[in-house]
């Protein structure tokens, strides 16, 4: 099919080379346009038997992605509950997977009317669509960042604005959409308006993919932590819902469930209450570490038994981004990092007095840095740090 497309581009620049009128070339540029637009949205390939079979191949899945994301969060209390961080993201994930093919599930109908309001609402239903879709990819990658960072003042940041291309485009493709309805509307103008949208999502939801494989290599660089997250449980899943696209919105919903699926294998780490590391994690992490042959891992004990509650809010509002925070219980956080500098130390021990003094109460934590010795293995570290007095 691309093959057929590329020979219609090609003829039609070779006729135009050729001296074909202008209105002519016009006419082969419109319809060239128009194949775009299927080949982009998958439309009616001529094969009777193949468009029943994805028509209703695409609605069965719908109702299938559906329910599957439902039981992902039935059978997932602490995804059900989302009181951690990560899990109110991925919670909001499911919201809008669930949302988008529920959409695409109410297209159906309107398919099927003539009625004049029908097809206004049809347009506006596929803008929201790829909207939900570029959000989704969004929401995926702020959950990437967060889960390896666990940091929501980077995340603050970083975040502060990337929802405003979305929006923006949202806005711009409603207007679009609605101007094929008025009279004198130029048709191959509009296709051409419709393809140059189309390729700005893409592009847009591409550079999200791309931010998240570059903050997973840039953290694999810093940290040198073993990696519970799989990226290509998700972004397979996104090549495929944009090779066809009546399939994107379950394709969404299979890469949430198999993101989940993944990161869940981290849990037997994770104390709940504050959503930091156990101890558990920190002997994990000597062996990994031992095994990999790092080096170079410095620990800042960060002490306050009188107000634990107050300083693991501190510590997820403030910890420095490239570091992990492990939770040993009674009011004593270890806050792990690589090659921490003298001045990185004692810059991160006055900020942390500074605002534990602001809270509410105010409260000072006893604050001390850990190194590993160059004779000492990983796990040794470990041991020691986590016998401190």
């Amino acid at each position: 099919m691309i093959i057929i497309r590329l020979w219609t581009i090609g003829s039609v620049m070779a006729k135009a080379a050729a001296g074909i009128g202008k209105e002519t070339i016009m006419e082969l540029l419109t319809e060239v346009g128009k194949d775009l637009m299927r080949l982009l949205y998958y439309s009616d390939t001529g094969n009777e038997a193949l468009d029943e079979f994805v028509y209703n191949s695409s609605w069965m899945m719908e109702i299938a992605a559906i329910i599957g994301v439902l039981i992902l969060i039935l059978a997932n209390p602490r995804l059900r509950e989302h009181k951690r961080t990560e899990d109110r993201f991925l919670f909001a994930e499911c919201i809008l997977v669930i949302a988008m093919n529920l959409l695409d599930l109410s297209l159906i109908p309107m398919v099927e009317s003539d009625a004049k309001w029908t097809q206004y609402a049809f347009e506006i239903s596929l803008t929201v669509n790829e909207a939900l879709y570029m959000l989704i990819i969004l929401q995926w990658l702020v959950f990437v960042d967060y889960s390896l960072y666990r940091s929501m003042d980077h995340i603050r940041r970083r975040y502060r604005h990337a929802v405003l291309p979305i929006i923006i485009l949202t806005v711009f493709d409603i207007l679009e959409s609605v101007c094929v309805f008025m009279p004198g509307v130029n048709p191959f103008l509009h296709t051409m308006g419709k393809a140059a949208m189309y390729y700005l999502k893409f592009f847009i939801e591409l550079g999200y993919i791309v931010t998240a494989i570059y903050i997973v290599k840039k953290h694999d660089r810093e940290s040198r932590e073993p990696k519970f997250l799989r990226l290509e449980a998700f972004i397979i899943p996104f090549i495929l819902g944009l090779l066809v696209r009546f399939y994107d919105s379950p394709m969404m919903a299979l890469g949430i469930i198999l993101t989940y699926g993944a990161v869940k294998r981290r849990d037997r780490f994770i104390n709940h209450a504050t959503g930091f590391y156990n101890v558990d994690f920190f002997k994990y992490l000597g062996a990994y570490r031992d095994k990999k042959k790092y080096r170079g891992e410095s620990v800042v004990v960060l002490s306050a038994p009188e107000n634990a509650e107050g300083m693991a809010l501190l510590l997820n509002k403030m910890k420095p981004g490239s570091s992990s925070v492990i939770d040993k219980g009674d009011g004593k956080f270890f806050l792990f990092a690589e090659n921490l500098r003298e001045s990185a130390a004692s810059m991160i021990s006055s900020t942390f007095k500074e605002e534990a003094q602001k809270s509410d109460p105010p409260f000072t934590p006893e604050i001390t840095v850990v190194r590993r010795r160059e004779d000492e293995s990983a796990a040794g570290f470990a041991d020691r740090v986590l016998n401190l007095p």
